[in-house]
């Protein structure tokens, strides 16, 4: 992500424990940030459970990735 983003290449990025909030997204110029998406599940009381991440997730759901809807992230790679 942070390569591509350094190239001004468009950018799909999928959060799971952790959150763009904490400063950890690409960083784009606005005519690249128009035309690349973040993926997270914003409805979940345990997330962000990391700044960084971890090798497993603590409540053994992981549903901040397993929940993600991956018709609408194909399709935004097809876009």
């Amino acid at each position: 992500m942070h390569i591509a983003a350094a190239f001004r290449k468009p950018v799909i990025s999928l959060w799971g424990n952790t959150v763009p909030a904490f400063g950890m997204y690409p960083y784009l110029p606005e005519e690249f940030s128009r035309i690349s998406r973040i993926f997270e599940n914003k409805n979940l009381s345990c997330r962000p459970c990391s700044k960084i991440g971890f090798d497993s997730c603590p409540k053994q759901h992981f549903k901040c990735m397993n929940d993600l809807d991956v018709a609408l992230i194909f399709r935004s790679l097809e876009d």
